[in-house]
This record gives C-alpha cells, sequence and structure tokens, in this order.
C-alpha cells in the first residue's frame, strides 16, 4: 500500500447515512490513488459506521490508504484536527459527508500542485452548490485574498488543499466555534498563507451543512473578527448588519441557499 501519500483527504461524519456512501464514492473512484483517505466519524447511531467499513476492502482493492475512526467527538474542527493528526500526506483536504469530488479532482490537483512555487503553501477550487435533489444552485470560490476574509469568506472549503506545514506554522482548527472554525483558521493565517487558485470546479457541495445557519454563523464570525480587531469596531460592526440584510433578503429569494452563497463556507 501506499506508505507516502501525497494528499490527505478527511472526511468529519455524524449521522450521514443519507449521504456519505456518496462521498466515500467519489473518493474511492478518483483516477489519481496517491492519497490517503481519514473518515473521523463522531459515533453516529446510523447506519454511518457500516457504510464507512464496507467500503475498507474497496479502498484496499486500489491499494489506497483508508482510515476511520468512530468516538465521540466537539464538533467538525475537533474531528478535522484529529484527521490532521492521524494525516501522513504533504497536502490535506476537507471533503464534508454530504459533499463529493468530481472524478478527475485530484489528478487536477495533483499536476497544479506540483506546477507551483516552492513557498505556495494553500489552493483552491471552485465548487457547486447543490441542493437534495442535486440541482445545481450555483458556484462559490473565488481566488483567496485575505483582506477579503475581513468582510466574508468567499473561498470554498471543500475545493481546498492546505499544505500541512501550514498547520505547523499557525495550528490547527480552534474548538471555540461550531460554525466558523476555518474563518479563524484563515485570519490567523494573515502573515503565513501563501495561496493559489484553480479557475477550474473540482467537486459539489449540498446546501445544508452546519454553516447554513444564518444568525449563529453570523453571530461567530462577528466574534472571530473582533477578537482579531483588524479592522474597527465600526466597520466590523456595519459589515455584520449588512450580511445579516443581505442574508436574509437572499433567503427570501432563493430559498435557504443564502449563508453559502455570502459566507462560503
Amino acid at each position: 500500500m501506499n506508505k507516502t501519500p501525497f494528499f490527505s483527504v478527511i472526511t468529519a461524519s455524524f449521522n450521514s447515512e443519507k449521504t456519505i456512501y456518496k462521498t466515500l464514492a467519489s473518493l474511492l473512484n478518483q483516477t489519481y490513488t496517491g492519497f490517503e483517505y481519514i473518515i473521523i466519524d463522531g459515533n453516529s447511531n446510523d447506519s454511518t459506521l457500516e457504510i464507512i467499513k464496507s467500503f475498507e476492502g474497496k479502498f484496499k482493492e486500489k491499494n489506497i490508504v483508508y482510515k476511520f475512526i468512530s468516538e465521540s467527538d466537539k464538533g467538525i474542527y475537533d474531528a478535522w484536527n484529529k484527521g490532521i493528526n492521524l494525516s501522513a500526506g504533504e497536502w490535506i483536504s476537507f471533503v464534508g459527508s454530504d459533499d463529493y469530488y468530481l472524478p478527475e479532482s485530484l489528478t487536477i490537483y495533483d499536476k497544479a500542485i506540483k506546477s507551483l512555487k516552492a513557498d505556495i503553501n494553500y489552493i483552491s477550487s471552485k465548487i457547486i452548490i447543490i441542493d437534495e435533489k442535486e440541482n445545481e444552485l450555483n458556484t462559490i470560490g473565488e481566488k483567496f485574498v485575505w483582506k477579503n476574509f475581513l468582510k466574508k469568506m468567499d473561498i470554498a472549503q471543500v475545493g481546498s488543499f492546505h499544505k500541512k506545514e501550514l498547520f505547523e506554522q499557525i495550528g490547527t482548527f480552534s474548538t471555540n466555534y461550531k460554525i466558523v472554525g476555518d474563518l479563524d483558521f484563515y485570519l490567523r493565517a494573515k502573515d503565513v498563507i501563501k495561496p493559489s487558485f484553480l479557475n477550474l470546479v473540482t467537486g459539489k457541495m449540498m446546501n445544508n451543512g452546519v454553516s447554513n445557519q444564518i444568525n449563529k454563523a453570523l453571530k461567530e464570525a462577528l466574534i472571530v473578527r473582533l477578537k482579531y480587531g483588524y479592522q474597527s469596531r465600526t466597520n466590523i460592526y456595519f459589515n455584520h448588519f449588512l450580511s445579516l440584510i443581505r442574508c436574509h433578503g437572499s433567503r427570501i429569494k432563493q430559498k435557504g441557499v443564502f449563508i453559502k452563497l455570502l459566507l462560503k463556507i
């Protein structure tokens, strides 16, 4: 089996029996195999773990390292941190248990990363937002620009790879947050992160994750931005209330897709 994977792909799951099969299959069916797949399950009480176990032999047949644990955790960022600690790859990505990669995504990332300058430690792409019937709602994901995070997140987390040394430099995700721990991470990365961008769609993300909770997400984002104080409190609160107005307006028009499109978490 691969002993030194180039990529580590991490999925956090909890009671995901309705969606996780497609997530696992999207990794199994990658044409690229130089990766390990790590699933951190939060002690699910449905059939999620059985589905995860059913893929073990299939990944082994393709010589892909497949790791999973199932135990109680403190939420998605605690699960991601566990995955990081278990990882052996040079680059790390996070895929939700209701999201999935397109078949050639890892091949595309492999070629792109190996052509980058040596100091690049983060790369993202575009992702299509879908509903439960897999209707395509919108496409998100823009080039990482740190100052944009002072107002909103405009990257697609599903379509992002982080060089492992980035976590070694600034630490892992804070478990103080339930929804915007990644926002906190990228704000902390201000002086360290060196990004690149793939102007391609590499996966699909379902519009029903934890970040699809407008008031909680914006409240946590406000707390994070106030903590770092990269803007005046007046500007931070102004942007917060502007986001509230935009999100609630979008909710009426787009039937729930608002938070994914505006916060891009």
